[in-house]
C-alpha cells in the first residue's frame, strides 16, 4: 500500500492535471452511482476526502489546509458564497417554483427519507451533514486537491472554472436522475456551478480550504432553513 501511495503522490506531483482527472473520474463514478443506490451516496461522502492521500503530508498547506490569509478575507469569502447561494435560491424559485421541479426540494426529501416520521431527527441529520460533514469532504477534494492540481498547470482562474463544472456534474448523483426530471437537471447544473464559482473565489482570496468549508457550511445551513420552511 505504501509504495502504491508513494507512486500516486509522485504522479500528482509530475502530472497534476491527468492524475487529478483520474481521481475525479473514480469519485464521479461513485457519486453519480448514488442515483441508483443509497449505499453509493454514503460511499461517495466517505471516499471524497480520501484524495488527500495523494498529497504528501508536507504539502497539505499547498492544497489549502491552512488558516485563511486574514479575517477580512475570510469574511469576504463567506459573504460571497452566501450571496451566491441566495441568488441561486431566488433564480430557482422564479424559474421552477417551490415544488418537485425545483431541485432544492430534493434536499428535504433526501433527509426526511432517512428518518421517516421523525422530522426533528431529519432536521438534525441535515444540519450535521450539510453544515459540517459534506462541506469538509467536498472542499478538501474539490477546492483543495483538484483546485491545486489544475492551478499548478493552468492558473487559478482555470481551476475555479473547471473544478466548479466538475463539482456541478457530480451533483446529478443526488438530484435529477432518480427519477429522471429534466427540469431538476436544468436547475441543478447551473445552480451548483454558480455556487462552485463563489467557493472557488473564496479559495483564491483566502488561500484556504478551511475558509471554503466554513463558507459552504454556513451557506448550506441557510439553504436548509429555507428548504424546510418553504418546500
Amino acid at each position: 500500500m505504501r509504495p502504491q501511495l508513494g507512486a500516486l503522490q509522485d504522479r500528482l506531483d509530475t502530472r497534476p492535471v491527468s492524475t487529478a482527472a483520474a481521481l475525479y473520474a473514480g469519485l464521479a463514478a461513485v457519486r453519480l452511482g448514488g442515483a441508483v443506490s443509497d449505499l453509493l451516496v454514503v460511499a461517495s461522502v466517505l471516499l471524497t476526502p480520501a484524495v488527500l492521500l495523494a498529497v504528501p503530508r508536507g504539502s497539505w498547506a499547498d492544497v489549502g489546509l491552512r488558516r485563511p490569509r486574514s479575517g477580512p478575507a475570510l469574511a469576504a469569502g463567506v459573504l460571497a458564497v452566501m450571496a451566491a447561494y441566495a441568488l441561486v435560491v431566488l433564480a430557482c424559485v422564479l424559474a421552477f417554483g417551490t415544488g418537485p421541479d425545483n431541485w432544492m426540494s430534493g434536499v428535504r426529501t433526501l433527509f426526511t427519507g432517512l428518518a421517516p416520521g421523525r422530522p426533528v431527527l431529519a432536521v438534525v441529520t441535515a444540519v450535521v451533514c450539510l453544515g459540517l460533514l459534506v462541506p469538509l469532504a467536498e472542499e478538501v477534494c474539490f477546492r483543495g486537491v483538484l483546485h491545486q492540481a489544475v492551478a499548478r498547470r493552468w492558473g487559478s482562474g482555470a481551476a475555479v472554472l473547471l473544478v466548479s463544472a466538475a463539482w456541478a456534474l457530480v451533483h446529478l448523483g443526488d438530484y435529477g436522475l432518480r427519477p429522471y426530471n429534466g427540469q431538476v437537471v436544468a436547475g441543478v447544473l447551473p445552480s451548483v456551478y454558480v455556487m462552485g464559482l463563489a467557493l472557488g473565489w473564496c479559495r483564491v482570496v483566502t488561500g484556504s480550504v478551511v475558509a471554503c468549508v466554513v463558507a459552504q457550511g454556513c451557506a448550506n445551513l441557510l439553504l436548509l432553513a429555507w428548504v424546510f420552511a418553504a418546500t
